[in-house]
């Protein structure tokens, strides 16, 4: 019988099976009771008949069989028998399967490098970012990527998904940390060569993204707009003490101490513990009923990320340019500079000091930052509610408090 189409649709059913030789030498196909039809190659290996399934029709089409035939057909001219390939061709994947899931692969190596690594040698805060990189960027796209079968490509397709996305800076960042984890694996006699040699990178220019005047009043309005209370009074007192997010979003009770937030060297970005004064109007937005000033719904703290998206939520209700946490941050610190000099902006931002200083230089400066922050709590009082708020006329915030 001819293969085609109207011939096997035209086959009879039967109540048992039964077998319909075709065109092609060897093919057959095979009727079963329930309409399903398996085409066979029959074939002699030595004195042996064998029978192997090429496939079933309808699921597979007349040119798909004829193809995988003529490659069947082609394996037993050369005196190979097919059956006995397609064997050991199934005993390699099953062989190879269970080499993959025995490897290292690049999730195991991320958690064997934060462990023995980024939290051995690094502070506390440059550790968890180590970590929040590798969850967030690295994992979930090569995560199961056995590590020797990682290459150039794999991890240069990542950084471009990054870079296409907006986030140059983050880019480099996590080739950054690429870098360091394959360098690491090489050290350790892991791998033999990194596959994160030579990545690209981008150039980086600094910010310079302040507020005006009107857009911090746009801006400090559109906070209402925030459904939480917890989250306004976060971005709030991001605003007003010019703090770093991830310090600000991790803020607890035990850190308070009346007018005064001492953030502990663990958690400081240069690993020097720094004192913020905290203005009346910041005051007024912290939250004293639990352990976190600023909970999340999850009993800990609300996440850095978070308040990094609510404040572009706010960014994007104002109507103002493009601003990030960060930007808020330079704004502070732009006017402190402005009114006290660039000592005491260096002194309320934390920023990091050469060794003399921090060895000679023991004056703490409390003095010159509440005075600075004081003076910008009522600048900010003054651009959002009049001049008669920055004289001690009382105001109450725009959540009631």
């Amino acid at each position: 019988m001819k293969m085609t189409a109207a011939g096997l649709k035209g086959l009879e059913i039967r109540d048992k099976r039964y077998d319909v030789g075709l065109d092609e030498r060897g093919l057959w196909a095979r009727v079963y009771p329930s309409g399903r039809i398996a085409i066979q190659y029959l074939y002699l290996a030595g004195a042996i008949r064998r029978r192997i399934t090429i496939g079933h029709y309808p699921e597979m089409s007349i040119e798909a069989i004829r193809r995988a035939y003529l490659r069947e057909a082609a394996v037993r001219s050369e005196g190979r028998d097919p059956q006995v390939e397609r064997q050991e061709n199934r005993l390699r994947l099953v062989q190879e399967a269970e080499k993959a899931k025995s490897a290292r692969t690049v999730a195991d190596l991320g958690r064997q490098f934060i462990q023995d690594y980024s939290k051995q040698r690094k502070r506390p805060q440059s550790a968890r970012e180590d970590e929040r990189i590798l969850q967030k960027e690295v994992i979930p796209v090569i995560g199961r990527l056995p590590i020797e079968r990682v290459q150039r490509r794999h991890l240069v397709e990542l950084l471009d998904a990054v870079n296409r996305r907006g986030s140059p800076v983050m880019a480099n960042r996590i080739r950054a940390l690429l870098s360091k984890l394959f360098n690491w694996a090489v050290d350790r006699c892991i791998l033999e060569v990194s596959p994160a040699n030579r990545l690209p990178a981008n150039k980086e220019t600094g910010r310079t993204r302040v507020l005006s005047d009107d857009e911090l009043k746009s801006f400090w309005f559109a906070i209402d707009s925030l459904g939480n209370e917890v989250h306004q009074a976060a971005v709030r007192v991001l605003l007003l003490t010019g703090q770093r997010r991830s310090e600000v979003a991790r803020m607890s009770q035990e850190e308070l101490d009346g007018n005064w937030w001492t953030i502990p060297a663990g958690r400081a970005k240069n690993g020097v513990a720094h004192r913020v004064p905290l203005s009346t109007l910041s005051r007024k937005n912290l939250y004293e009923k639990d352990r976190w000033v600023f909970p999340s719904q999850t009993a800990n703290h609300i996440h850095p990320d978070t308040l990094s998206d609510l404040v572009l939520e706010v960014v994007g209700i104002s109507g103002i340019g493009h601003c990030t946490a960060h930007d808020l941050r330079r704004t502070v610190g732009t006017f402190v500079q402005r009114e006290f000099g660039s000592e005491v902006m260096h002194k309320v931002l934390n920023h990091a000091e050469d060794k003399l200083t921090r060895v000679y230089g023991q004056y703490d400066f409390d003095k010159e930052k509440t005075l600075a922050l004081e003076k910008w709590a009522q600048h900010v009082k003054r651009t959002c509610f009049g001049p008669k708020t920055a004289q001690g006329v009382h105001i109450t915030d725009p959540a009631g408090r």
